[in-house]
């Protein structure tokens, strides 16, 4: 938003020059600098900033011609604008004897944190456009070839190239359209967009709606590193943003699509361990903010190839194998919490004995495979899941389990203490388990033998001996998930983000 209100005020700001071009008179234009100085007196007057201008030429009875025009922030920190040429034309007709329009030609603006204040971006915004909405402003401000800068802690988004218009439709309404080719040095296929409506209010101008359309562009090109610390060479974004200002304050709306994204970089210096692997494509179908805080977010994509111990890493649990794929149907999360969450994924290749020995409560042999067929939760309940945890049948090697490690998982995850001790060590020639979940009530069930309903089948003496079979009871996890979303609820009201309204200091170095 900050690089559009600079287009627009910048251009607009030109307007207060139109009656002095107009109807100067031809005497006063001889004495050159005693009309530039009148005219650059009134800009500063109605903009309350101040301004210069470098020379004015006539085209015509009907047309001045102002050159080398700069607009500065206030007490002179910095250059708001700079115009190369601005031409003041009368359009007048019967039924509007004082309408005229503003051509911009050639200009440029840099909105840095080095020089601009926060009340500058507001006020330097009003300061143009309000003349608009006045008796004897412009019907219309045309501009060409304006290139645009944003700076911020060592990010800059340069916009060159920028072309458009700014309209008043009438003393209440005005839209404005902006389009260029480059961005960042990168030349677009298709032009970045920006489209606006205003209006006037008591206190200022108001940004009634807003949009900015940003075409298939190379993730490099948005220099992630500097605003964000992210490291993006590889993939593509396009998207949009809507922005609105009403009574209720102001809401920010993105959305777009990110494809073929590397996590090494997005993940690198964000977690324990760069995460190896893809993103295919992820779909942003809404992120909204209101007044600076996050309101809700709508998306669906992919993850694929993840290296499962980069992600554990986190968690002390080193070493561990396997890879692991993630797809989000939808998604839909607000403050209230999950309004629908739709997944399904795998984890493969998990090499059981490396990824026990990290937990320490005992080690067991096997590769592991999970599944989840469907993940779907519906206004903060699990509504349903279907999952399977199966360890592939030995080759040569057999598989075991020391007997505590088992004595534990059958304790916490069946809730059964077993009557018998265990070997410390026992080969196991079999092990699976699913899950079913429907309304938060939890089924579990086995993989093989009779009927499919044994879990475990362990070796005794070149035998095969079921050891533990699925449980006949469900179990209700509501209690369990009540308590999980109470602490969420509380962790959501210490946390929420809160507007940052203080004004920030002007940088002791800001003086030109």
């Amino acid at each position: 938003m900050a690089w559009f209100r600079l287009i627009a005020a910048g251009a607009v700001a030109l307007v207060t020059l139109s009656w002095l071009a107009i109807s100067g008179g031809y005497t006063l234009y001889l004495n050159r600098a005693s009309y530039r100085g009148a005219c650059a007196a009134e800009l500063s007057r109605t903009l309350g900033l101040p301004s210069d201008i470098g020379g004015i030429v006539p085209h015509s009875l009907r047309a001045r011609e102002f050159r080398d025009v700069v607009v500065w922030l206030p007490e002179r920190r910095d250059r708001a604008l700079t115009c190369r040429r601005a031409i003041v034309q009368s359009t007048a007709t019967a039924a509007d004897p004082d309408a005229y329009e503003i051509q911009v030609l050639g200009g440029e603006c840099e909105v840095s944190t080095r020089t601009w204040l926060r009340s500058d971006y507001r006020g330097v915004l009003e300061s143009g456009l309000r003349p608009g909405f006045s008796r004897g402003g412009p019907r219309r401000v045309h501009f060409e070839d304006m290139d645009v800068a944003f700076v911020r802690n060592g990010y800059r988004a340069r916009l060159s190239g920028a072309a458009g218009s700014v309209s008043f439709v009438d003393a209440q309404h005005g839209t404005a359209a902006v389009a260029c080719r480059e961005f960042n040095g990168w030349a677009c296929r298709e032009p970045v967009k920006l489209t606006a409506r205003f209006s006037p209010t008591r206190d200022g101008i108001r940004i009634d709606h807003a949009e900015l359309i940003v075409p298939d562009l190379p993730l490099s090109a948005a220099e992630l590193r500097r605003l964000t610390g992210v490291d993006a060479h590889s993939g593509r974004f396009q998207g949009r943003m809507q922005y609105e200002e009403s009574e209720g304050g102001q809401t920010l709306v993105l959305a777009g699509r990110c494809a073929e994204l590397d996590l090494r970089e997005l993940t690198a210096g964000w977690t324990a361990v760069a995460w190896r692997g893809r993103c295919p494509q992820i779909e942003l179908e809404e992120l909204r903010i209101e007044n600076g805080a996050p309101a809700r977010l709508r998306f669906r994509g992919m993850l694929q190839e993840v290296s499962l111990g980069d992600v554990l890493a986190a968690f002390g649990l080193s070493g561990t194998s396997g890879v692991a794929s993630l797809s989000v149907r939808e998604a839909d999360i607000s403050r209230s919490g999950v309004a629908l969450l739709a997944a399904a994924g795998e984890c493969r290749d998990v090499d059981l004995r490396a990824l026990t020995a990290a937990l320490g409560r005992g080690e067991m042999s096997g590769t592991l495979r999970a599944t989840i067929d469907e993940l779907r939760v519906v206004d903060n309940r699990l509504q349903s899941l279907t999952a399977a945890l199966v360890v592939a049948e030995a080759g040569d090697t057999p598989n075991w389990v020391e007997g505590r490690l088992l004595q534990e998982l059958v304790r916490r995850t069946l809730q059964v203490e077993l009557p018998f001790a265990l070997p410390e060590r026992i080969e196991y020639a079999r092990l699976g388990v699913r899950f079913e979940v429907r309304d938060e009530v939890l089924r579990v069930f086995g993989t093989h033998g009779e009927e499919n309903g044994t879990i475990l089948t362990v070796r005794l003496h070149g035998q095969d001996v079921p050891l533990i079979f699925q449980p006949r009871r469900p179990f209700d996890l509501r209690p369990g998930l009540d308590l999980l979303r109470q602490r969420a609820v509380e962790h959501l009201a210490q946390t929420r983000p809160t507007v940052d309204t203080s004004e920030p200091r002007a940088p002791a170095d800001s003086t030109p």
